[in-house]
């Protein structure tokens, strides 16, 4: 763990900011006593998304009626024509 004045992070903030980003902490005096902390970010992970247990995958399909191949060629013809 680092110290540093007030007048130092004023100063030499960019010196300040390459030590945090290293990793390393860094204690702010004023007068003698500590008055602030600086301290690296701690990266958070997004979450992970399972796409393959979503509802709309694991659904029980075998009801449901196919489209033919004319059927999905006139849907696509008539949509193409809205665009």
């Amino acid at each position: 763990m680092r110290t540093a004045t007030v007048r130092d992070l004023r100063n030499h903030y960019t010196s300040l900011l390459s030590w945090v980003s290293a990793g390393e902490e860094v204690v702010i005096t004023q007068r003698g006593k500590p008055v602030a902390r600086l301290v690296p970010e701690r990266s958070v992970e997004p979450p992970t998304v399972n796409w393959g247990n979503a509802p709309e995958v694991t659904r029980d399909r075998s009801g449901e009626r196919m489209l033919s191949a004319q059927e999905s060629l006139d849907i696509i013809h008539d949509a193409a024509s809205k665009w």
